[in-house]
């Protein structure tokens, strides 16, 4: 049915405006109609009773009207009453009588009668196309969103997976491993979270992860941090990398660094740069100052920490460098611009 009526031109505009030259046609069949109707009312005029004027209008009135269009039906409709007020109720004038108005009346009653249904159905033929419309648009976004789900689901477990087996090499006791775990699985968990609170398509600045990140450790807004760039809007997994590492960052400091005294201080800064082969970059600094002197790990041994930062920030085409001047730590990250929204994280 519904394919049979996207054929007549009266509902194939309600998806799609015809073309002036299929809007002229439409027009010309709405006029041929009349006249029909016209040539046959007045062949069975000698032959028809009085009181029947209108008797091959009204089926031209609903065929215009549903077939080509309602501004066409209503055309003809106008057309017919004129004709048959002309031609065969008072032919040759127009009669004013009460009887003639009577029936000009019933006519334009029973003519706006059927445009009227004409209308609603085209109404609701129009509402069903948006219906289903709606419902492709929803199954579409549901599709979209069960992707991006898998997506999150395969590099959460990826990321779960690379902390357990970096804290198992590095963990002296069972009650060792379960604090690591339990700290690192939370910051996994404060990062989705401020994901989840994105809406579609919408990014987060680097400010608020760098804050969301450093929060457990009671630093933001204290003298002892200063972090400051431009705004960087960033999103998808690059928010779980970055809280990631500055959490590792956090951790390392508190434990062994400037954040270990109180008198330590931290700073952060970060600016978009452009790399030797022409690529914009972000460039991340990290830098401790007031805490213990730092020791350089042997060459080819390094904390989880730092291992996890290089592995996750090398899954997303960027790099770390970590030095140990005295006055402490300092840790420098680039990263692509063009991977600061990517849709998944490499494994």
């Amino acid at each position: 049915m519904r394919a049979f009526l996207q054929r007549l031109p009266a509902f194939a505009s309600v998806e799609d405006r015809l073309s002036p030259s299929k809007l002229i046609a439409t027009y010309v069949a709405s006029l041929i109609v009349f006249a029909i109707a016209l040539a046959v009312r007045a062949w069975f005029d000698p032959v028809l009773p009085a009181g029947f004027p209108f008797l091959t209008f009204f089926p031209a009135v609903i065929i215009c009207g549903f077939v080509v269009g309602l501004r066409q039906g209503i055309l003809v409709a106008v057309l017919s009453g004129l004709s048959a007020w002309y031609f065969f109720i008072s032919p040759g004038r127009f009669d004013f009588s009460m009887g003639t108005l009577l029936a000009m009346g019933l006519y334009v009653f029973v003519v706006t009668t059927e445009l009227t249904m004409i209308y609603l159905v085209t109404r609701a033929y129009r509402q069903e196309i948006r219906t289903r419309e709606e419902i492709q648009r929803l199954a579409e976004q549901q599709e979209v969103m069960a992707q991006e789900l898998d997506h999150r689901l395969k590099n959460i477990f990826a990321t779960i997976n690379a902390i357990i087996s970096l804290s198992l090499k590095n963990a002296s006791s069972a009650d060792e491993l379960a604090a690591r775990l339990r700290d690192r699985l939370t910051a996994l968990g404060r990062s989705n979270l401020l994901l989840r609170g994105l809406r579609q398509g919408e990014d987060a600045s680097l400010q608020v992860v760098v804050d969301q990140a450093l929060e457990p450790f009671a630093i933001v807004g204290t003298p002892r941090f200063t972090g400051h760039g431009p705004r960087v809007p960033i999103g998808g997994q690059t928010v779980v990398v970055l809280s990631l590492i500055l959490h590792e960052l956090g951790t390392n400091a508190a434990k062994y660094g400037a954040l270990s005294v109180g008198h330590g201080q931290v700073s952060l800064t970060w600016d978009i740069e452009m790399a030797q082969d022409g690529t914009e970059q972000l460039v991340m600094r990290w830098r401790e100052s007031g805490g213990p002197p730092p020791h350089a790990p042997q060459p080819g041994s390094g904390g989880f920490g730092s291992t996890l930062m290089k592995r996750v920030i090398a899954g997303v085409r960027g790099q770390t460098e970590i030095t140990y001047p005295e006055t402490g730590a300092e840790v420098r990250l680039t990263l692509p611009v063009d991977m600061l929204r990517p849709t998944a994280l490499p494994g």
